[in-house]
């Protein structure tokens, strides 16, 4: 890593508030890749010791960007952002130490694809992913064709218990999420703006964002069976498209269950800022609840 800009590199995303209170280290870095290790932390987990999805999902993005952004100058004059994620989850690491590694599978004009592979020091596959990166001049200004979602579309009900507890999971307490919807397939979290979700530009960072798409799938999905805690689930896959920074602001997931088949859960989840009420994101959560017979 003697190249001074991927020094850069690494010393800035390192800083980032999120990535410093995930507990990111970059490990190393070249041409098109990225090597990142996150040691285990009990902030990072679900009950049980297990990694929260949404740390392995951040981490993926974090990872899919760094290796992208070794194709340009950091110093130079680029706005660069993360526009899509897509994770499939392998595995559960209990207590483990995991690693990413990402390799620039294509990279055009603006668009850079990376592919990224998270597993635990001893090599059990934990979740792969795909991050699209876009980086162009600085100054753009980006039209809107249609307003975003109202971020009052689902009103806020009465939580129960349960889902209230769900909340303070170490990861998810972190963020400072909070469940104010959960009801017949629907799901309401908010995510309020604090600096230690943050990543540029004063900006929710993608991996918090990401964090709270799962959730919200989760909650959505949990609405439908009862949330109890000696049931099996996870999440199976999160993809999720990015349509502009969150500054400043914080955020109101919205997530509806599309479809349920036996134990498995569609779910489509749209985050809106709170005031601005701007489209930040989109994605689909398949989530899995193993109700016993």
């Amino acid at each position: 890593m003697s190249d001074v800009r991927w020094k850069t590199l690494k010393e800035r995303v390192e800083a980032e508030p999120y990535c410093r209170a995930l507990g990111v280290a970059v490990e190393t870095l070249d041409d098109g890749r990225a090597r990142l290790r996150l040691p285990y932390d009990d902030r990072n987990s679900n009950p049980g010791r297990a990694l929260h999805g949404g740390v392995a999902a951040s981490l993926i993005d974090i990872a899919g960007s760094l290796a992208a952004r070794t194709g340009f100058d950091p110093d130079a004059d680029m706005e660069s952002s993360v526009i899509d994620v897509a994770v499939s989850y392998l595995a559960a690491a209990i207590g483990e130490e995991i690693v990413a590694d990402a390799n620039v599978l294509r990279r055009g004009k603006e668009i850079t694809y990376s592919d990224v592979a998270i597993a635990t020091m001893e090599g059990k596959a934990i979740a792969r992913g795909l991050v699209t990166h876009r980086a162009v001049p600085a100054g753009g200004r980006p039209r809107l064709f249609a307003g975003a979602a109202d971020p009052d579309a689902l009103l806020a009900s009465e939580v129960s218990s349960l889902g209230k507890a769900f909340m303070k999971v170490p990861f998810i307490g972190r963020l400072g999420m909070r469940n104010e919807r959960m009801e017949a397939g629907t799901a309401r979290v908010r995510l309020p703006f604090l600096e230690v979700n943050t990543g540029e530009r004063n900006a929710v960072h993608e991996g918090a964002i990401i964090a709270l798409v799962d959730t919200s799938g989760a909650m959505a999905s949990w609405s439908i069976v009862g949330l109890d805690f000696s049931f099996k689930a996870s999440t199976v896959g999160v993809h999720v498209n990015f349509t502009g920074p969150a500054i400043g602001e914080e955020l109101v997931s919205l997530a509806r269950t599309l479809r349920k088949n036996e134990e498995i859960f569609w779910n489509e989840v749209t985050v809106v800022g709170a005031t601005s009420r701007n489209l930040v994101a989109h994605g689909d959560v398949v989530y899995r609840i193993v109700v016993p017979q």
